[in-house]
């Protein structure tokens, strides 16, 4: 407990400065991401001194595309509380889906020019735009984090001397390279960067250390976006081009500026986007880390836009009536599908093997051929509780890695209390399917479970009808076969009965048709 008030529940990433962790703020009954200065950092004066000037200056900021902060304290820890924001960083999408579509990579280059012109017109340069502080979650809205050396604009606000570098070597602007001031056009370079990397998935510099990919900036312009993509609108490239000009007063003179200039390129998601894995989990390690992410503190929602892609498929948005925290945008990628389904069906071998043949969750057909069917988005479902069950792992349930899940919260009862009939997981299909089998690969087992599946997601168990199929006594790959004829686009994996230690992780599930 920190502050008598925050308490952290789990680790969520560490990086070189700070962990952040998911907690629980019992006063405003909500949670949120705490992020907490490493303990030998913190003799150091001047490094407490940066991390609580994070929490001031983004304290100042508030703005959809900006990561809230809500407060901080040094009670023997220095911590900060920051909003929990569900989603991959721009970072672990990049490095799971490679280039972007063109339209894709303007929109989210557009959000980032928005949030630096508010903070920009707030007399904030960030000085350390880079994909790993760009959070994207599930409902579109970006939103950009860690002002650790954040410095004001026209003033002396700066924890660092002159002369000295600061910011991650690959998204620095020339004139942080030389040490010479830095005002927002900074900010602009940085996140011409970005956007190059998002339209090619290589920067434009590299070198064989962090100071030569630095210095390369100085001796050089970078090789133009068509060189390595031509499907690039020469309009883009150009914008990307003006945004890298060494000399500050050839950039676009303000995010603004730049803003619009991005507008007529923008064009947010409208298809399936695989799901990248989970973040919150969120946070892609490295020396910075940013903050987790819940469903229930991120209800913005402007056009739906990139989610992180797990287990890739393609269809049409999401119906009207499903619940409105719930949306998410998606875009078919057709290549990621075919390999996502292939490790799926090779990690339900393996584990196959592993477990001499898995629980049954309702007979079995060993002999019938499986197609794999795309998923695009899983969550949490607890209706007879507070409404979420570890809500922001959810989609680590099917990012294709035995090493990640889902995991419900403790129970002293297995079975658990009245009126709590028990807890699950939805996973939102590519479309509507004709669906055979469910397996289900868990951490334990001597579990009780029911599967069903409906068109719409509903917010009660009742909205689901009955359940398809059901199993007790399960092994930790359960095989729930479903009667013929049975179809939708949402699966709920309902949990009736925990193993004995009252709690139970769930790996990964497949649906095949």
């Amino acid at each position: 407990m920190l502050g008598g008030r925050y308490r952290l529940t789990r680790e969520l990433a560490r990086g070189g400065m700070a962990t952040v962790w998911d907690a629980q703020d019992p006063l405003l009954s909500r949670r949120v991401a705490v992020k907490i200065l490493h303990p030998q950092l913190a003799v150091d004066a001047s490094v407490r001194a940066r991390f609580r000037h994070e929490a001031v200056a983004a304290a100042k900021l508030s703005h959809p595309a900006i990561v809230a902060t809500y407060d901080t304290g040094d009670d023997g820890v220095a911590y900060i509380v920051m909003q929990l924001v569900e989603g991959p960083t721009l970072r672990r999408m990049i490095d799971q889906r490679g280039p972007l579509p063109p339209g894709e990579a303007a929109d989210i280059a557009a959000q980032v020019a928005e949030a630096l012109d508010h903070a920009h017109r707030h007399g904030l340069v960030h000085r350390d735009i880079k994909p790993a502080n760009v959070l994207v979650p599930p409902d579109g809205q970006i939103k950009v984090t860690d002002f650790g050396i954040a410095k004001a604009t026209g003033g002396d606000e700066d924890l660092t001397r002159t002369g000295t570098v600061v910011g991650t070597a690959r998204y620095l602007a020339p004139e942080q390279v030389s040490g010479d001031p830095v005002d927002a056009r900074a900010d602009v370079y940085a996140l011409g960067l970005v956007l190059y990397e998002m339209l090619t998935g290589t920067l434009p510099f590299t070198g064989d250390s962090e100071v030569s990919t630095a210095m390369a900036r100085l001796a050089r312009a970078p090789d133009p976006v068509r060189a390595h993509r031509a499907d690039v609108p020469p309009m883009l490239d150009a914008i990307v081009s003006r945004c890298l000009a060494r000399d500050p007063d050839d950039r676009y003179a303000s995010a603004g500026l730049l803003l619009e200039a991005l507008e007529p390129a923008r064009e947010p998601p409208s298809g399936s986007l695989p799901a990248v894995p989970p973040m919150r989990e969120q946070l892609a390690p490295g020396p910075d880390p940013t903050i987790g992410v819940d469903r229930t503190t991120s209800e913005a929602a402007p056009p739906p836009a990139p989610r992180p892609p797990a287990a890739p498929g393609s269809g049409a948005a999401a119906p009207p009536s499903r619940p409105p925290r719930r949306r998410r945008g998606r875009r078919v990628l057709v290549a990621l599908l075919v390999l996502a389904a292939l490790a799926v069906v090779a990690y339900a071998g393996s584990r196959l093997l592993d477990d001499g043949g898995g629980g049954d969750g309702g007979g079995g057909n060993a002999e019938q051929t499986a197609v794999p069917i795309g998923i695009v988005g899983a969550f949490d479902f607890d209706p007879d509780g507070d409404g979420t069950e570890s809500a922001g792992s959810s989609t680590r349930a099917i990012d294709g890695d035995a090493e990640t899940t889902w995991a419900t919260e403790g129970y002293n009862n297995r079975d658990f209390d009245d009126p709590k009939r028990g807890v699950g997981l939805v996973v939102e299909l590519d479309a509507e399917h004709d669906i055979a089998t469910v397996e289900v690969a868990t951490d334990e087992a001597d579990w009780n479970g029911e599967v069903y599946v409906s068109d719409v997601a509903g917010e009660a168990l009742e909205d689901w009808g009955s359940p398809v199929a059901d199993g007790q006594g399960l092994d930790r790959l359960a095989r729930f076969e479903l009667p013929d004829g049975t179809g939708g686009r949402f699966v709920l994996v309902w949990i009736t009965r925990l193993p004995a230690d009252g709690k139970l992780g769930i790996a990964e599930v497949t649906v095949d048709g």
